[in-house]
């Protein structure tokens, strides 16, 4: 259920929320006295240019909604790091598309989406 409903903000939001968990350490003490905190965030970006969301968009068309997919994981990591007061890292990002949402009025919208996991090591309050 939580899965389906994620799913329906993703394909509904250019953004979706992002989720924090910290990576906890298997023994007390084992990644030291500053654990890092992991948050996934998905992000869309239409793909201009076909006429029929069962077109295959150009390559060209492709490409740009990749860069904007990268822009916007690099972009992020640098609000999360002002935001959060820590350092950033990207750790991993998954690009999948293109693809057209299942149902609704944005159905015709050809999309491609990215998936960036950011690694954030909270500062010192000294730094």
């Amino acid at each position: 259920m939580t899965r389906t409903i994620a799913a329906a903000l993703a394909l509904a939001l250019p953004i979706s929320a992002a989720s924090a968990q910290p990576d906890l350490p298997v023994e007390p003490g084992a990644a030291g006295p500053n654990p890092p905190l992991q948050i996934t965030t998905t992000f869309q970006a239409r793909i201009d240019g076909a006429a029929d969301a069962r077109d295959v968009p150009s390559t060209t068309a492709q490409d740009t909604a990749r860069r904007a997919l990268y822009t916007m994981a690099a972009n992020e990591c640098a609000i999360l790091s002002e935001y959060w007061r820590a350092d950033c890292r990207l750790s991993s990002f998954y690009v999948s598309g293109p693809l057209a949402p299942f149902s609704g009025p944005a159905a015709a919208i050809p999309s491609m989406y990215g998936t960036a996991t950011y690694e954030l090591r909270l500062r010192s309050p000294g730094r």
